[in-house]
Parts: structure tokens; sequence; C-alpha cells
């Protein structure tokens, strides 16, 4: 009997700690925003590639690859299944479409 009174003590300790646990509200730094998700920042860098956040490798290389030809503003770089890239690219001011081969080469249409 005395077993079994001290395991339900012990167990309705921790069931009750579980439940307290459960109900306490998440702290906040000083100075920062409830609704701010961790890890962010309220600076960002803006000096960082405009490349969409999702972007393979190889998409950041074709793009670097078009911009060091002398294009700027490359949007909607999609990959063929012969691996050329087209996309759109601002060059002197004009909206062009490009492709990259995949030997490097570069030709506006």
């Amino acid at each position: 009997m005395k077993k079994f009174v001290t395991l339900a003590v012990i167990a309705s300790t921790a069931i009750g700690s579980a439940a307290w646990a459960q109900t306490m509200q998440p702290s906040t730094p000083a100075g920062r925003d409830m609704n701010s998700m961790p890890g962010q920042t309220s600076n960002p860098n803006t000096n960082l590639p405009a490349t969409s956040s999702n972007a393979t490798a190889a998409e950041a290389a074709a793009k670097a690859q078009i911009e060091a030809k002398g294009y700027n503003g490359i949007k909607s770089l999609t990959r063929d299944t012969t691996g050329n890239w087209t996309g759109k690219a601002m060059r002197n001011n004009v909206e062009v479409a490009v492709t990259l081969d995949t030997k490097g080469n570069i030709r506006e249409q």
C-alpha cells in the first residue's frame, strides 16, 4: 500500500509539473518585439545580391556569368533540358531576353 501511495504521489507531481511548464509564456529579451521571429535582424544588409533565397548554386553561377558579360537586373532564369539558361536581363537600360549556353556563350534574343 505504501508503494502504491508513493507512486501515486510521484506520478501526480510529474503530471502537475508538465502541465505547469506548458502554461508558461515564452520569455522575450528586453527591447525585442514580441512579434519578431528569433534570428531576424532589424537592420538587414541591403548590399546582398538579389538572387532568390532558394536559388540553386548552378543558377547563381549562371547569373554571375551573365553579369560578368555586362548585364544586370537578371531575372526569370530557367534551365532547359540541354543545360542552357534563359532569362531576362538589362543592358544599356533595355530589357532583353538572354540565353547562356553550356559553353558559356551568351546570346540576346
